[in-house]
């Protein structure tokens, strides 16, 4: 039971470290870069991620709370499926939600930066 316990919590922190971590890094790099010029959906992120992560760590829990074998590792690896779904969702969302929403927001930049050149001429 606790190598069940033990074999979850390090696969879940592991998705995060490795999978959630460098791809937000990466997107706030990105936001901060264009100085808030992309509208990157952080609240809603939050909010899947939150969610998600929580459900890991009650089935952990849980997992403490069971004396039956297979019923640990079922709730370590359903909580390791929680926490990867959660960092691929919360991974790719900022992704695809900057992709969509790059083309719009270029349109807005492209007439202030020709009223900048404008200006200097």
């Amino acid at each position: 039971m606790w190598a069940a316990l033990v074999t979850g919590a390090v696969l879940c922190v592991s998705s995060v470290v490795f999978v959630l971590l460098p791809v937000l890094g990466l997107v706030g790099t990105a936001d901060g870069s264009t100085l808030g010029a992309l509208d990157v959906p952080v609240g809603s992120i939050s909010v899947a991620l939150v969610i998600g992560l929580g459900l890991a760590l009650v089935l952990l829990a849980l997992n403490v709370a069971t004396r039956n074998g297979a019923v640990a590792w079922i709730l370590a690896m359903s909580a390791v499926m929680s926490a990867v779904f959660s960092a691929l969702v919360g991974s790719l969302w900022p992704m695809v939600a900057t992709a969509f929403a790059g083309p719009g927001q270029a349109e807005d930049v492209i007439p202030s930066i020709r009223g900048l050149i404008e200006q200097v001429r």
